[in-house]
C-alpha cells in the first residue's frame, strides 16, 4: 500500500482477447476439477484432454500452472514468448557494449582471444548495471563478423590476402557475354555437347 492506495498488478486479464478469456474459462472448470486431488492418474488426464482437445501433456502443464498459481482462470491464459531460441533477446544496451567492445578490443592488431574480449564485456556490463551476456552470445556475434574484413583488422592486409581469391574479383554472371545462339547444342542420343552447323 503506497499512501492509502492499493497496487493494482495486471495479469494479462485487462489485455486478454475475448476468444482466449473464453478458452481458458473452459480450461478452468476441467482443470480445477483435477487439481482438487492429490495425484491425477493417466486415465482422468485423458478424460480431460479428450474433453479439452489438448493433449495429454499439455493438461499436465496446465494442471502445475494452476497449482504454481493462485487457482484463477487468469493463470491458464496464453503466456508470451520469450522470443525462443536464436532470436534478440539481448538489451540493445547490451547489444551496444558488446559491439564496442568487438570494435575496439577484437578488432585491433593486439588479436586479443574471445575470453579477453568477453572479460571485457563482463566488466563493462557489470560497471553499467546491465544484465552479462553469455559468452556464446558473444561468440556467435564474433562468427557473424565478415572474416575478410575482421582478418584485415586483426592481421592488417597481408592477413586479409588468404580470405581473397588468387586472381582478383571474380566476373559475375551478368557480365559474360552470351552464348551464341545454335552454337553448341546437345545431343540427345548421348548427352554430350556437339557443334551444330
Amino acid at each position: 500500500m503506497d499512501g492509502g492506495r492499493a497496487q493494482i498488478i495486471e495479469r494479462g486479464v485487462l489485455t486478454a482477447p475475448d476468444e482466449a478469456w473464453d478458452v481458458a474459462v473452459g480450461q478452468a472448470e476441467v482443470i480445477g476439477r483435477l487439481a482438487a486431488g492429490p495425484r491425477v492418474g493417466l486415465a482422468a488426464a485423458d478424460a480431460a484432454a479428450a474433453e479439452l482437445s489438448i493433449s495429454r501433456r499439455q493438461v499436465y502443464v496446465l494442471l502445475g500452472r494452476w497449482r504454481a498459481g493462485e487457482g484463477v482462470v487468469s493463470d491458464l491464459l496464453p503466456r508470451r514468448s520469450s522470443g525462443g531460441r536464436r532470436l534478440g533477446r539481448v538489451p540493445a544496451a547490451v547489444e551496444a557494449v558488446m559491439a564496442e567492445v568487438i570494435r575496439s578490443r577484437y578488432l585491433d592488431r593486439q588479436r586479443r582471444s574471445v575470453a579477453v574480449v568477453y572479460r571485457e564485456v563482463v566488466r563493462r556490463c557489470r560497471a553499467g548495471g546491465l544484465p552479462v551476456p553469455a559468452r556464446s552470445t558473444l561468440e556467435r556475434r564474433i562468427e557473424a563478423l565478415d572474416p575478410a574484413a575482421a582478418a584485415a583488422a586483426r592481421e592488417g592486409a597481408d592477413g586479409a590476402r588468404r580470405l581473397r581469391p588468387a586472381g582478383g574479383e571474380p566476373p559475375s554472371p551478368s557480365s559474360r557475354a552470351p552464348a551464341m545462339p545454335g552454337s553448341w547444342a546437345r545431343s540427345p542420343a548421348m548427352g554430350r555437347k556437339t557443334a551444330s552447323p
